[in-house]
């Protein structure tokens, strides 16, 4: 556990909770989620063609180049948020995560169940993750996982002989390409659809409860409150 978990402004009002490995992992995974979006789609459904700009200009070519290009950054984006949940402070780590068999933790989540069904106003403050949110990111997550590997692997079909194939063809042992392909297809509306709730969900919490969910994904700073 890092000496600044618990480092206060000269306000003593705020708790320094987002590191900047956090906050960078973030941006660039909102950059990167809307950048492979438009691209793949792009791939899969050309929505531009050639002679609408200039007859020279190869567009597929660019969206193609342009997909893996930011899909590599996006692989180390997510492996930077997975190396900070080890080495994290408390809000970002794996300690932040409830235990299913703690009364309090417990308390706290269905508290959080209640808000989100609209049945609760006022739910507990936390200073990391709520625990339903972070029920959500874990799932998040596991889909940028699968995202990564089958892109890779779909990736790495144009040169069977590399060591990128090598690693990910065994994806093509439990589903066939199409399969992968259409797979990977779905799987970007699910992210995209997780992205726009996002975007409601932490202004409308935000505006709501105080809680300072969107400054704080810029400055890194939350408002300590008692409850």
């Amino acid at each position: 556990m890092k000496n600044n978990d618990n480092i206060k402004c000269a306000a003593k009002r705020y708790i320094y909770v987002w590191e900047a490995p956090v906050r960078i992992s973030h941006w660039l995974n909102f950059l990167c989620i809307i950048t492979l979006s438009i691209t793949g789609y792009y791939i899969h459904n050309p929505f531009i063609h050639a002679s609408d700009i200039i007859e020279t200009t190869y567009i597929m070519g660019m969206m193609r180049y342009l997909h893996y290009l930011v899909g590599v950054i996006f692989a180390f984006s997510v492996m930077l948020r997975l190396f900070w949940l080890f080495v994290g402070n408390r809000y970002a780590s794996w300690h932040s995560f409830s235990n299913p068999f703690r009364k309090e933790d417990r308390k706290t989540f269905f508290a959080y169940i209640k808000y989100y069904t609209f049945l609760e106003k006022n739910p507990p403050h936390t200073l990391g993750h709520n625990p339903v949110a972070l029920v959500a990111y874990i799932v998040l997550f596991n889909l940028f996982i699968l995202q990564i590997i089958t892109g890779f692997a779909l990736w790495a079909q144009a040169d069977p002989n590399s060591t990128l194939y090598a690693l990910t063809s065994w994806v093509f042992s439990i589903a066939s390409n199409q399969w992968v392909r259409f797979f990977h297809y779905l799987m970007m509306f699910l992210i995209a659809g997780f992205v726009i709730n996002h975007l409601y969900s932490a202004i409308l919490f935000d505006f709501k409860t105080q809680s300072g969910e969107i400054s704080s994904i810029f400055s890194g700073w939350k408002p300590e409150r008692n409850s």
